[in-house]
């Protein structure tokens, strides 16, 4: 039977009775030829109660994904530091990474921009070099963040790094060197004695111990260092004063660590920091620890030693780092001024 306006029709190849719905051919559930009656009083059910149309079918919503905060995100960095890094540097971005949770812990990791990080780096205590220092961290942790598929992108990046002191200014003058030997503390005269001497870190000063002071070569060797990725030990090499001194206190101290603050506890590179500030308002001299190291490099490369010779001392592993900073005082610049000068 055909299909009728308005009206169910029997399908014989089906024995059904169909009638149109929203445009579509439905069956009625009614079965046989002789069976319109009652497909019709199930059409007349279909069209009072009959479904409404189908509507089309959306997606499903994604779950809300917990947000990704500032302070679970370096908590996630932390965490994947301590197995990889020192535990000195580790230090360092806690110490600078707490200083971010403070301001921004709650907020989304993922919404943090360049200019909220470059107005928080300008309202936070501290010099240039230490806000230098500090955004880097940060730099190192959303970097990280990147590089784990967390965040999409580094703010850090586009944030005004603050200019940390110039070697040059951080050049301690004997003069200041002596005003402050004369106002350190007697424990703390070694430290500086031992920096102005032979270029080395503070934190690789406060490392030598009785353990790794050859006596016989007048050397330090540090196995654990800032560059033993290199699978080289860090020699510091000693001018027969220190060697001196390094006798004396290895005598008093009998083992262990060479240079011991007044409540005979180890020296930090940090304490050596804040005992350098507190000789800064004693002195007015207005220089760090990590000066003496420039000093020491400035003070050898102004006199002629060669520029190799002076990044053995100073411990880099090759003389790109002392052409990068000292390139106006290398043997490098006083071959190019002699090659100037022929051009004349």
């Amino acid at each position: 039977m055909s299909a009728r306006n308005g009206r169910p029709w029997y399908r014989n190849e089906k024995n059904s009775w169909y009638c149109w719905i929203h445009g579509k051919q439905t069956a009625l559930g009614v079965r046989g030829a002789s069976s319109e009656r009652e497909a019709i009083r199930a059409w007349h059910l279909r069209m009072t109660g009959a479904p409404p149309k189908p509507q089309p079918c959306l997606p499903t919503p994604l779950p809300c994904l917990p947000v990704l905060t500032v302070k679970s995100l370096v908590d996630a960095f932390l965490a994947d530091a301590e197995t990889r890094l020192k535990a000195a540097t580790v230090k360092l971005y806690t110490d600078n990474l707490k200083v971010l949770v403070g301001e921004f812990g709650t907020a989304d990791a993922g919404k943090i921009t360049h200019q909220q990080l470059s107005l928080w780096l300008l309202k936070s205590w501290g010099n240039s070099t230490t806000k230098a220092i500090r955004i880097r961290s940060c730099g190192a942790c959303f970097g990280w963040a990147v590089r784990q598929d967390l965040l999409e992108k580094n703010p850090v990046v586009k944030v005004a790094k603050p200019r940390g002191q110039s070697r040059a200014d951080a050049v301690i003058t004997p003069e200041e060197h002596g005003k402050l030997l004369a106002a350190a503390a007697p424990c703390f005269r070694p430290v500086l004695e031992i920096l102005w001497a032979t270029g080395c870190r503070p934190s690789e000063a406060c490392s030598m111990t009785v353990e790794n002071f050859d006596v016989a070569n007048s050397v330090v060797v540090l196995k654990i260092h800032k560059n033993d990725r290199h699978g080289k030990p860090r020699l510091i090499f000693l001018t027969p004063a220190v060697c001196d001194l390094l006798k004396i206190l290895a005598a008093k101290v009998g083992a262990g660590h060479l240079l011991l603050s007044r409540g005979g506890v180890a020296w930090t590179a940090a304490n050596v920091t804040h005992a350098m500030w507190r000789l800064r308002k004693a002195t007015g001299v207005k220089k760090i620890a990590y000066g003496y190291r420039h000093t020491f490099a400035t003070r050898a490369l102004s006199r002629g030693v060669p520029d190799s010779h002076v990044a053995g001392l100073l411990g880099h592993s090759s003389t790109a780092m002392v052409h990068k900073h000292y390139s106006h005082l290398t043997s490098q610049a006083d071959v190019l001024r002699a090659a100037l000068d022929k051009t004349v």
